[in-house]
């Protein structure tokens, strides 16, 4: 996202502030705590960190900073909340690639599944798979009888190599039986420049929103397991029982033994945060879907989610 649509979209979030009204508004116990974001300002992660910071400070008076430490993929800023206090002062904004992804390619000093809380989620982020709107295939099926006649010459890319993305829709293909060639890029712009320039033939990426609004691409399926609310007529990869359906969800976790009162103040703030305009607007800045785990099923979701990915990781031969 550039400067100038970022700064526009958090003036929007802010603006919806002064609006809303809490049911609920105990005073926090830890004081005014960090969220620690491990990606650079500017980005969608950059406004799911803020739009959760607004509420709480417009709705309970509490404020919460964000703290970008990029690097190393956010696995840097992921252990340094692992070491943190456990007292609520520190949080992190949760995306996927860094817990459940990286630790099975790379070495971490953490362990995903028991050195985290786990707090709450609270949007998912649609990642397609995409062609142009110009292409012959017009379906996901269509797309597969293709790859499947002719071995190795479809040709696609993801935001990122050996992400999320890669890993469910090679997942997906091993399932189908499709041999395809995967064409790497450093990012989800550069992919999405090759597909239009017709130099591969999908992408498989969040950064479809301003080329599907201009018609310039047209979406055949989705990796999350719940697109019906933002796509309702494309083919979902959970539907199709493919091994990967998890959601690339934002949400917030902490360190190991945070205290329940305070894992249920944010359960509390967030239920209510997804039910105003400010949240709408959100999902519509970041092309999400809404999507609220408390910690319980969240916890869960990544406990299993980490298992699925390791086996597939293991099936690409790509682990570390």
């Amino acid at each position: 996202m550039k400067r100038r649509a970022f700064l526009t979209a958090t003036a929007l979030l802010a603006a919806a502030g002064p609006r809303l009204a809490s049911s609920a508004s105990g005073p926090y116990p830890a004081g005014n705590p960090t969220i620690v974001v491990g990606f650079a300002a500017g980005g969608a992660g950059d406004i799911a960190a803020r739009v959760v910071a607004n509420y709480v400070k417009e709705t309970r008076g509490l404020a919460a900073t964000p703290d970008f430490r990029p690097g190393a993929g956010g696995t840097i800023a992921t252990d340094q909340v692992r070491r943190a206090r456990p007292d609520g002062s520190v949080l992190s904004l949760y995306s996927v690639s860094p817990l459940l992804v990286a630790p099975h390619l790379q070495k971490v000093p953490y362990d995903s599944t028991r050195d985290f809380t786990y707090i709450a989620s609270y949007a998912g982020i649609s990642v397609p798979c995409f062609v142009r709107s110009d292409s012959p295939f017009k379906s996901w099926d269509e797309l597969l009888d293709y790859a499947r006649k002719e071995p190795e010459k479809l040709k696609w890319a993801t935001a990122a190599p050996r992400g999320l993305a890669h890993i469910a829709t090679d997942a997906a293909f091993r399932q189908e039986k499709v041999t395809a060639t995967f064409v790497p890029f450093r990012g989800g712009a550069d992919a999405v420049t090759a597909l239009l320039g017709g130099h591969i033939d999908m992408v498989v990426s969040s950064d479809f929103g301003p080329h599907l609004a201009a018609g310039s691409v047209r979406l055949l399926a989705e990796t999350s397991p719940n697109p019906k609310a933002a796509h309702p007529d494309i083919v979902s990869f959970a539907e199709r029982g493919y091994p990967i359906a998890i959601p690339a969800s934002y949400g917030l976790f902490g360190p190991p033994g945070m205290p329940k009162e305070i894992v249920a103040w944010w359960e509390d703030a967030i239920r209510e945060m997804i039910t105003t305009a400010m949240y709408a607007d959100f999902l519509k800045i970041i092309n999400g879907y809404p999507l609220f785990q408390e910690s319980g099923e969240f916890t869960q979701m990544a406990r299993e989610a980490y298992g699925d990915i390791g086996r597939q990781v293991e099936a690409m031969g790509i682990r570390l």
